[in-house]
């Protein structure tokens, strides 16, 4: 039986990333505005530079915690692959280099993480969001990824 090629990741992951940044990017301008538009940053700029620092500092360990540059924009259930995408770079990955496909939690945020066998464009390694109605759902999170395990494993046997 053929099944339709189906979207399992976030829709919207690609948004998320950009938002993320424009947040922090958005923030420290703030920071910085007050002292700009009022002129004190000509006299005295050490204030204004040393909290743009500190608040750099703080968005870099956050969004290094989340690891947000780490997800990948879609993925694509095929019956024998997943067709994954990363901006302009996609590939194509046999369900036979799958080795392992599990649930992990970043700063509250689930995603599954396809271990790869031999590494393709983006690495030995993929993450990715689950689809938006799975997020309040870890129990069905682990079920995808399962089913990932589960049909790599199969198409590993056959392989051989």
């Amino acid at each position: 039986m053929l099944r339709a090629m189906q979207v399992i990741s976030f829709r919207n992951t690609a948004l998320f990333k950009r938002g993320v940044w424009l947040t922090v990017v958005t923030l420290l301008v703030f920071a910085a505005l007050p002292s700009l538009l009022d002129g004190s940053f000509s006299q005295n700029p050490a204030p204004t530079i040393f909290s743009v620092c500190l608040l750099s500092a703080v968005f870099s360990y956050f969004i290094w915690k989340l690891q947000v540059h780490r997800l990948v924009d879609e993925v694509v259930d095929g019956e024998d692959h997943l067709q994954v995408r990363r901006g302009r770079l996609e590939t194509i990955i046999s369900f036979s280099n799958v080795a392992l496909a599990d649930v992990s939690a970043h700063s509250g945020l689930h995603r599954v993480t396809v271990h790869l066998r031999d590494p393709c464009p983006f690495g030995l390694h993929i993450e990715f969001l689950p689809q938006a109605s799975l997020w309040a759902n870890p129990a069905a999170i682990r079920r995808l990824a399962g089913n990932l395990t589960e049909r790599a494993n199969q198409a590993g046997h056959r392989s051989r």
